[in-house]
């Protein structure tokens, strides 16, 4: 009884010991295997094809109502303006709007006195006429608008484009892999990671107003320091990049 149970203790240990060999193995081969790790970005560029231009209308009035219907006949105006060129009602967005209560500090009397009151109406006009955006802006000018904040440039569907700069990227890692590998004078082997890495373009660019219009008691004056807007965009550009091991 005693010799079969020493038999059976050294048959464990050795099984034991098998088992860690196996282990051990496959442990210095996973630690020893020998990877090229590389980054790759593309870069494509796109011309836009939305303009997104942002006006005000300011009126000031000795009350709260006389601003706001004042304010409502101006923006009534330009909007007018801007549809006879051809823009879309939707195309109009407002984006803020406000009525405050202009106030005086009296020094005589140590207290705040109202001055009138101002109407503030803030708005967006979207079109797809990017090459002609000064045009909308001499007319929003003319027919009253006080102030041109931006004009932003945009592309409608920047996927297609990010799917080009996705391959470019793709092409650039696997051709700095390559490279490595002609260094270090072995032979590249096969991807076996890739990994895309989170995309933070805007696909959109503002560009400044070289004419603003801003608010002046002479009226002539400001229309004619504001005709002829001179809007210039740039290309916008799609970048995309990506994280591609391959063994060696």
């Amino acid at each position: 009884m005693k010799k079969l149970i020493a038999t059976a203790m050294i048959l464990t240990i050795s099984m034991t010991s098998a088992f860690s060999a196996t282990a051990f193995a496959q442990e210095v081969t996973q630690t020893t295997q020998r990877t090229i790790e590389v980054n790759g970005k593309g870069i494509v560029t796109a011309k836009p094809d939305i303009a997104s231009i942002y006006f005000t209308v300011e009126t000031k009035e000795t009350t709260a109502e006389k601003a706001q219907t004042k304010n409502a006949e101006v923006t009534e105006q330009v909007t007018k303006a801007l549809k006879e060129l051809g823009i879309r009602e939707d195309a109009i967005i407002t984006q803020y709007y406000s009525i405050d209560v202009d106030q005086n500090y009296n020094e005589e009397k140590q207290k705040w006195e109202e001055n009138g009151y101002h109407a503030y109406n803030r708005f967006m006009v979207k079109t797809n006429d990017v090459n002609n955006t000064g045009k909308y802006i001499d007319a929003a000018i003319k027919a009253g608008v006080t102030n041109v904040g931006s004009v932003s440039f945009a592309i409608s569907d920047p996927n297609q484009y990010y799917k080009q700069a996705l391959q470019s990227a793709v092409k650039n890692a696997s051709s700095s892999a390559a490279s490595l590998a002609e260094s270090l004078g072995v032979n590249l082997g096969s991807c076996i990671s890739v990994q895309e890495m989170a995309s933070y373009n805007s696909y959109e660019r503002e560009e400044g107003v070289e004419v603003a219009a801003t608010m002046a008691q002479d009226t002539g004056n400001m229309k004619a320091r504001a005709a002829g807007a001179n809007i210039k965009y740039q290309d916008i550009e799609i970048s995309a990049s990506v994280v591609m091991k391959y063994a060696y």
